[in-house]
């Protein structure tokens, strides 16, 4: 036996807060669903070269969002920081981390 790759695909745990939640919740579902399909994808027949790339691809698709949210946040925060009305409750969400392991073997 031959272990010819090993893989792994995670995402980070991260908390973000907003005001604007319906925006970042949206971004959120979209993560969750990109999750879901790293998940579905690690488990499916494709060959582990095919796997990699598309699980690299959503990885790709979630930092960007992630990048999305945080910039969402720094704009709000910079925002309320020239404005001195109070702002709605903050949204806090999390997004979990994920971890998965691809590895190749060959008989």
């Amino acid at each position: 036996m031959n272990i010819s790759s090993v893989s792994s695909v995670s995402s980070s745990s991260n908390t973000y807060s907003s005001g604007s939640s319906s925006d970042v919740q949206q971004m959120l579902n979209k993560i969750k669903d990109l999750e879901n399909q790293i998940k579905t994808e690690t488990q499916s027949k494709d060959d582990d070269k095919t796997k990699q790339q598309k699980i690299q691809l959503l990885q790709a698709q979630i930092l960007q969002i992630q990048n999305q949210i945080q910039a969402k946040q720094t704009n709000q925060t910079n925002s309320s920081q020239q404005d001195t009305k109070p702002d709605n409750a903050a949204a806090n969400t999390t997004i979990n981390s994920l971890s998965y392991n691809i590895i190749d073997i060959q008989a």
